[in-house]
């Protein structure tokens, strides 16, 4: 017997053996750099010479700064209208092609711009947009007050982002709510209909709320990859024109790579984390806390 416990204690040991990989790996490159970046958030530092304590002093200077506030605004912005489109656009599709035969052609059809990387979506977008793409042909059709420079007239440009970052990410929602809508058992939707129930109060009384697992997923993801957006906006815009589309990302690798003031890029870095998890930390206690 106690050959077996011994046997089994040094399988345990050779399991644990296999994980040290990936515990280096997260801690070298995840918490290390956590706790890196905060401590430098509080010095004055341009990578190359030698650090000087400053204390809160970055984040006084990057709250007081037009700029960074204008940065939250878009964020915030960019924020609000992702949730809102990544989540009834894949949803509208999901429910209109759960059914179709051509199911497979659609999911492919959908989920190509998932697979093509951001920056490529980027360059792709910024042809489309140009006035010699999309805006010239809406002045051959009568628009002549559209052909203009969308990327270069703020707001503008940050509304055409946001569309280019839906357009690539709606594939992988409607993928998730396609698995939701089909793991629904048919039983409470047919009790529905034989009580009388329209198309309206099916889906909002009966196929929502059993798909309220797969909105907190798409929501979740939509909001953490929505805070770190940055390859888009760095190809279509750079942040301009005059940092009017600048996001939270984006400020944070201007200031700590561009203009060499990792300090205060650091700062901002540790804003946008705490933000990040302010909001994950409520969604997730929400998800998971137990049913009255």
């Amino acid at each position: 017997m106690s050959g077996t416990r011994n046997h089994s204690g040094a399988v345990s040991l050779v399991n644990y053996v296999y994980l040290l990989p990936a515990v280096l790996f997260i801690g070298l490159f995840f918490i290390f750099s956590i706790v890196f970046t905060s401590y430098i958030s509080f010095f004055e530092w341009d990578g190359f010479s030698s650090m000087r304590f400053v204390g809160f002093q970055n984040y006084v200077s990057i709250f007081s700064d037009p700029n960074f506030l204008l940065s939250i605004a878009n964020t915030l912005i960019w924020v609000l209208s992702s949730l809102i489109l990544s989540v009834l656009i894949p949803l509208l599709f999901a429910i209109l092609i759960t059914n179709s035969s051509f199911l497979s052609y659609f999911k492919f059809v959908f989920y190509l711009p998932n697979a093509i990387a951001t920056t490529i979506g980027g360059i792709i977008m910024r042809s489309l947009v140009s006035t010699y793409g999309f805006p010239q042909i809406l002045g051959m059709m009568g628009f002549k007050n559209l052909v203009f420079e969308w990327l270069a007239t703020p707001y503008v440009n940050t509304l055409v982002m946001i569309l280019s970052g839906v357009w690539q990410g709606v594939g992988l929602n409607m993928i998730l709510f396609i698995v939701g809508l089909r793991s629904i058992s048919p039983e409470p939707i047919e009790a529905a209909i034989i009580d009388g129930a329209g198309v309206f109060k099916k889906y909002r009384y009966v196929v929502f709320p059993l798909l309220d697992a797969t909105f907190k997923v798409v929501l979740l993801m939509t909001l953490v990859n929505t805070f770190k957006v940055f390859d888009g906006i760095w190809i279509m815009t750079k942040g301009g024109p005059y940092r009017s589309s600048e996001t939270l990302a984006l400020t944070m690798y201007l200031e700590s790579f561009i203009r060499n003031h990792l300090g205060l890029g650091a700062a901002v870095a540790v804003v946008l984390s705490f933000i990040i998890l302010f909001i994950s930390y409520f969604n997730l206690k929400k998800s998971f806390a137990p049913d009255a």
